[in-house]
């Protein structure tokens, strides 16, 4: 077993990530601006200035919504 990974559900598709990682962190990583994301995370919605204080763990879920601004 890799101690310093874990595996998330993002948005369907399982992901192996860096164990510690925030979600601000793996959105960053995934180039993802905080303000232009809605992230629910274990089916609860994740209010933006929260993200750096959620860490992610094995077995975590995450649906990520991207605002896309048109008229």
């Amino acid at each position: 077993m890799d101690t310093d990974n874990i595996t998330c559900t993002i948005n369907g598709i399982s992901q192996t990530l860096r164990r510690g990682i925030t979600l601000l962190e793996f959105l960053k990583m995934k180039g993802l601006s905080p303000q232009a994301v809605v992230v629910e995370h274990n089916r609860k919605v994740i209010p933006r200035g929260t993200y750096g204080e959620v860490e992610l763990h094995e077995g975590d879920v995450l649906e990520i919504v991207q605002i896309i601004g048109g008229g």
